[in-house]
């Protein structure tokens, strides 16, 4: 009975292209970019959403400067994985959130488009 459940959850992500029932599958994220296009280094911080590192801290990106993470994939609104951007002084300039409801390593998110809420996903370059 049980092992069915898990065929059945396995086939289902599968039509969703989100990887397997074992959430330390890499199929069950993409890894993607966040750079920093502008002209002043700023702060990325408070991940929310799958795939987000308890222990993760603040990044201090220059200009021209990206990092690699990790966001969940098959998820949109609020439950996409997303980042705060701040300036160095603190003040919060927006949020990137990915949405990528199939597995797409690769894709890079301007922090130039970073948006107002969480919920809205950021385009991509």
């Amino acid at each position: 009975m049980f092992l069915g459940f898990l065929i059945a959850a396995q086939v289902a992500m599968d039509r969703a292209g989100c990887g397997a029932v074992d959430p330390t599958d890499p199929g069950n994220y993409s890894e993607v970019y966040l750079s920093n296009d502008t002209p002043r280094p700023v702060v990325i911080d408070d991940c929310r959403g799958g795939y987000c590192e308890p222990d993760q801290e603040s990044t201090l990106l220059a200009p021209g400067q990206r990092v690699q993470v990790h966001a969940e994939c098959g998820v949109s609104g609020g439950d996409m994985t997303s980042w705060r951007v701040a300036s160095t002084d603190g003040a919060v300039l927006g949020y990137v959130a990915v949405d990528t409801p199939r597995k797409r390593d690769g894709l890079t998110y301007p922090i130039s488009r970073a948006g107002h809420d969480r919920i809205t996903a950021t385009p991509t370059l």
